[in-house]
């Protein structure tokens, strides 16, 4: 019996489908969610719109206050990008406020109206910010927004949210980071930034800023896989509250807030940010926002990529080329210098016949990622012997003269 419909004649079945799958990073948009009470009618509430950096006339038509400013900041860094912008309800009460920024996730309003903006504008948030909104700790308790940033980036999976925290001292600081402390989403920033905004010299949050070197930064190397931090910014004036450093010691500002997963900035300018909030003893291996954002983007790409293999004949032709797309990819990542090395597992274990019935297949992938340079230790010592290298090139110096009267004895 013929496999296919029988003919008397050639014909020609075209599969013009790649058999590799390709796994690319994706680029990484930053997601704003805030009020803006003067803004134009026409910007609809909890719906996900894009605004490019250089549409003044959009831009303009948000009136004037936070959602302005912010992305009047994100453009100051020298970034040309779209924002992913959801128009929240608002209140002249600053605890309804940030309810109302945080949102319900069953409505998708607030920031959970981000997660639509994949199906909405074709854009998905890599970074989330609701600056002046994310700081307050209200009943003794983490913030609402930023709580919800939390589980939101759980969702999109390459996502993290970038949260201020109470700029008064640095050990209140450390107690909004404190409230994330298990988490890998999140990334909390002290003090506030010194900025330029029409004309004006004022203080605002610093998070659009860390936001916007990180896509800087992934503009630069095309890819999310390099760490942003120990660069200068470029739209602050400076900080809002003097924040010690200084080289050779650890008893500054910065390593307590770093060590308290609250990224800084040093030396009026220097980004000074390579870890997460992630600080309990289940996470801390995991912190740096490099690492999280490297396996994160991996994982990301693998769902999108590998789902043109759904559909196929589960058998060894397919397997092979599911494994073989995913080492291709890892190498990559690995002559990026993203990954230090990969292994690519076939476990019978995983895969018994239940699940082979069912058509299910289960692959390990092991993998790990290069992380910063965040801790350079040099140990000087005495070194004795040098002196008689000393000595060995006095005796050549003074042999060289070539003077029969001056002798040299070893």
């Amino acid at each position: 019996m013929s496999a296919t419909t029988p003919n008397v004649g050639v014909r020609v079945f075209s599969d013009l489908s790649p058999t590799i799958a390709a796994i690319d990073a994706r680029v990484s948009y930053i997601g704003v969610a805030l009020p803006c009470p003067d803004g134009d009618v026409s910007i609809e509430k909890h719906r996900p719109i894009a605004i490019n950096t250089s549409d003044s006339e959009l831009i303009t038509k948000l009136g004037a206050g936070a959602a302005r400013d912010t992305i009047t900041q994100i453009a100051s860094e020298g970034i040309s990008t779209d924002i992913i912008f959801v128009r929240t309800d608002d209140d002249e009460d600053i605890e309804t406020q940030i309810g109302m920024i945080a949102g319900s996730a069953v409505d998708k309003t607030g920031a959970w109206a981000l997660l639509e903006a994949k199906s909405e504008i074709g854009l998905e948030p890599g970074l989330i910010i609701a600056p002046g909104f994310t700081s307050q700790r209200l009943g003794d308790a983490a913030n609402p927004v930023a709580t919800a940033f939390d589980a939101i980036c759980d969702l999109i999976i390459d996502c993290m949210g970038i949260t201020d925290t109470v700029e008064t001292d640095r050990a209140t600081a450390a107690l909004n980071a404190n409230d994330f402390a298990t988490s890998l989403n999140m990334i909390a920033m002290y003090p506030s930034a010194l900025v330029t905004i029409d004309g004006q010299n004022v203080t605002r949050p610093l998070s659009p800023h860390m936001a916007a070197a990180m896509i800087r930064r992934d503009a630069e190397v095309g890819n999310p896989y390099k760490a942003a931090w120990n660069r200068p910014l470029k739209g602050i004036r400076g900080v809002s509250q003097r924040v010690s450093y200084q080289d050779g010691r650890t008893d500054h500002d910065a390593n307590f807030l770093v060590q308290n997963g609250v990224g800084t900035v040093i030396e009026n300018k220097l980004l000074w940010a390579p870890y997460s909030t992630a600080t309990d003893p289940t996470t801390r291996a995991y912190r740096s926002i490099k690492r999280i954002r490297t396996r994160r983007s991996i994982e990301k790409a693998l769902l999108r990529a590998l789902r043109t293999f759904n559909a196929a004949d589960l058998g060894p032709h397919t397997v092979t080329l599911i494994y073989q797309s995913v080492a291709e990819a890892c190498m990559e990542r690995v002559n990026l210098g993203a990954l230090i090395d990969y292994e690519l597992v076939w476990d019978r274990k995983l895969n018994p016949n239940t699940v082979l019935r069912d058509g299910g297949l289960r692959v390990k992938l092991r993998f790990e990622e290069t992380p910063d340079l965040t801790d350079l230790q040099i140990y000087t010592e005495p070194q004795p012997e040098a002196f008689d290298i000393l000595a060995g090139r006095i005796a050549h110096a003074l042999n060289a003269l070539g003077n029969p009267n001056i002798r040299v004895i070893a």
